[in-house]
């Protein structure tokens, strides 16, 4: 075996060393992107539930939002190898060491933050929903039900609980005739036998029924409920009320933002001694009885409290010494919670120039 043969392997072993390692660089990409995706993910849900919370206890809410992350990363490696040839009168004699190879990956990322809040996002927050905005929602697939529950206020009269939208409220909302109504509506959308959209020829928007006769009588119920024509099968959906049912059209008050923001706040689960001590309204029946929020929004959300970490939660935050969670297993908690998401995050905009940056170190 020559010196050239020799000195050709140890260049060779050194350069697939390094080149092995160079596909580290690309590797970061797939290593970090989805853990900061994760994080950034899990961090807004843990504020979005943690806004919650605050409005139950009547304290400030307060929202912030990741700007941008940046992450630098600096490779450092290193290879030391020797070569070493002694010949004798009647041998060679031929050793290749390869020394210690060092490898470094430093990570340092930069978070930028910025809070949302001005003027701006003050009116997004407490102006009503635009109309246009719920048939966004039923029309990317979202039941009618959950939609009309977080974003009506009222329906030809009907009211869905407009004193639950701000503080939690001493005696117990009105809401039991909207309730029937929209799922009614949702237990027809399920089946294809009504549809909210736009007005033919027209920019308005419409609801239509679907003549059926085995759920005849579901369909009546919803018409009679809102006062409309039993004989008519599409109505207009118009902005507004002015308390008066025509018969031919559906008049819906829409929430702001805010409003459905404390509407689902009183799905919470209070502690106990928070209850006692004052530190959460205690709502009640006409009849001095406790009130269960439950009544409302069975099948919208429920958000739990323990004293202990939960074990099976979608999403958790810690606030005066309790646990409050949605938990993983709770499906329709959770859709209306990811659908609040998308309801912020269209309303959503951070102040210029009011940035926070965090860098992380080595």
């Amino acid at each position: 075996m020559s010196h050239r043969f020799l000195f050709l392997t140890c260049s060779l072993s050194a350069a697939l060393f390094l080149a092995g390692c160079t596909a580290l660089g690309p590797g970061t990409i797939s290593a970090s992107r989805p853990a900061y995706n994760q994080a950034v993910q899990r961090s807004n849900d843990q504020e979005l539930l943690l806004n919650l919370v605050r409005i139950l206890y009547r304290d400030t809410t307060y929202f912030t939002t990741v700007e941008r992350i940046a992450a630098s990363y600096e490779f450092n490696r290193s290879v030391s190898g020797s070569l070493n040839l002694q010949s004798a009168a009647d041998a060679v004699t031929r050793t290749l060491n390869i020394g210690d190879a060092t490898v470094a990956l430093n990570e340092q990322p930069t978070v930028f933050y910025a809070p949302v809040e001005g003027e701006k996002f003050v009116r997004q927050m407490l102006t009503p929903m635009n109309p246009d905005l719920l048939l966004l929602l039923v029309k990317s697939g979202w039941s009618l039900d959950r939609v009309f529950s977080l974003g009506v206020q009222e329906m030809n009269g009907l009211r869905n609980a407009p004193s639950a939208t701000g503080p939690t409220p001493a005696l117990e909302p009105i809401f039991r005739d909207f309730k029937e109504a929209v799922r009614l509506m949702r237990f027809l959308q399920a089946r294809g036998l009504i549809e909210l959209g736009k007005q033919s020829g027209g920019e308005g928007l419409e609801l239509r029924f679907n003549a059926s006769e085995e759920f005849f009588q579901e369909a009546l119920r919803i018409k009679k409920i809102l006062g409309l024509d039993v004989g008519r099968n599409a109505f207009a959906v118009v902005a507004g009320s002015d308390g008066q049912t025509p018969g031919d059209r559906i008049a819906i008050s829409t929430r702001p933002l805010m409003s459905a923001l404390g509407y689902l706040a009183q799905g919470i689960q209070a502690p106990e001694p928070d209850l006692e001590a004052g530190r959460v309204q205690r709502t009640r029946r006409k009849d001095g009885q406790s009130f269960d929020w439950q009544e409302l929004l069975d099948g919208v959300f429920l958000v739990r409290s323990s004293l202990e970490p939960p074990q099976n939660s979608s999403v958790a935050v810690q606030y005066r010494g309790s646990y409050f969670y949605i938990s993983d297993s709770d499906l329709d908690s959770k859709s209306t919670f990811v659908l609040l998401n998308q309801l912020m995050a269209l309303n959503a905009t951070a102040s210029a120039g009011m940035g926070m940056n965090f860098t992380f170190g080595k």
